[in-house]
């Protein structure tokens, strides 16, 4: 995994992905020890997701979350 530092709404972005895959057990590597893997499509909803928070253009998710349920 990269190493950035900085504040910009990219790198923001990127360290929110970074939490919400850990929250949600998903791995970016190709065989992990529990949870699932981040798949190429989750990374970047996901990573749309946190942009447009960051950016303040969050709507509401539609679809209940894992910790919702």
């Amino acid at each position: 995994m990269l190493n950035p530092s900085g504040d910009s709404p990219e790198l923001v972005a990127l360290a929110l992905l970074e939490r919400i895959a850990h929250r949600e057990g998903r791995h970016f590597e190709a065989a992990p020890q529990q949870g699932s893997t981040a798949d190429r499509q989750w990374i970047l909803d996901t990573y749309f997701d946190c942009l447009s928070a960051v950016r303040g253009h969050r709507t509401k998710a539609t679809a209940a979350e894992p910790w919702e349920v």
